[in-house]
């Protein structure tokens, strides 16, 4: 599990609820298992379902999925602490995954920021540390936020990324450009439905790998309380 995959947990649209704890539940397919725009599961898509609580500024969850019609199995737990200030948005997370059936387990370690610069347009800046790989990942991220329509909400997002040791460790250098579109449907109050597609162009770090240009996409549902 990529530091992106918890990032896009907790920041998915939600409604805005009464202060105190809240949680939600997660269920997503996505056509295949792109991560540092790799695919890891030659071809095959990946279901999974999540889970967290969020007191305040201090979130803990869990995260397992699981390969369509193959073995792979992958299992995470995370805490996180994500104050505001102002514009503002840091965050530092701590991650635990298991890998089935063969993969050493790893203990990761994210930090980042985003600041809103319009109501439109927020940047973010993402680092993940693994303890397995002894190296860093870094994500520069460009993200518009904009209503549809009442319920309907479109998220647009341009990342570059770069591999310091984490992904390969025969080459360090950027990595890949990813661009992302997602639609969030809240149907009612505390449910939502969402569809996204992303395309990744291959980096001089992830065609060393022997990767290539990737495009998949995913659909989902949250329920929130």
């Amino acid at each position: 599990m990529s530091l992106r995959v918890i990032v896009t947990l907790l920041s998915l649209p939600a409604p805005l609820f009464a202060a105190g704890l809240q949680g939600s539940l997660q269920t997503q397919w996505q056509s295949q298992y792109i991560s540092e725009g790799r695919d890891n599961l030659d071809g095959s898509s990946l279901y999974s379902v999540g889970g967290d609580l969020v007191m305040a500024d201090i979130a803990a969850g869990v995260w397992q999925a699981w390969e369509a019609g193959g073995d792979y199995r992958e299992n995470t737990l995370y805490a996180e602490y994500a104050p505001y200030f102002g514009e503002w948005n840091p965050y530092l997370n701590v991650s635990y995954l298991q890998f089935h059936p063969q993969d050493p387990d790893d203990v990761e370690v994210g930090i980042g920021v985003s600041r809103r610069l319009t109501t439109l347009i927020r940047l973010a800046l993402d680092s993940t540390w693994s303890k397995q790989a002894s190296g860093r990942f870094y994500a520069l991220s460009a993200i518009a936020e904009t209503p549809l329509w009442e319920t309907v909400i479109v998220d647009l997002r341009l990342t570059q990324t770069y591999d310091d040791g984490y992904a390969s460790e025969a080459y360090d250098g950027l990595n890949n450009l990813e661009a992302g579109l997602q639609l969030t449907w809240n149907a009612i109050e505390g449910l939502s439905f969402y569809a996204g597609w992303q395309h990744s162009w291959a980096g001089e770090d992830v065609r060393r790998d022997g990767g290539q240009d990737e495009s998949w996409g995913q659909i989902g549902v949250m329920g929130y309380f």
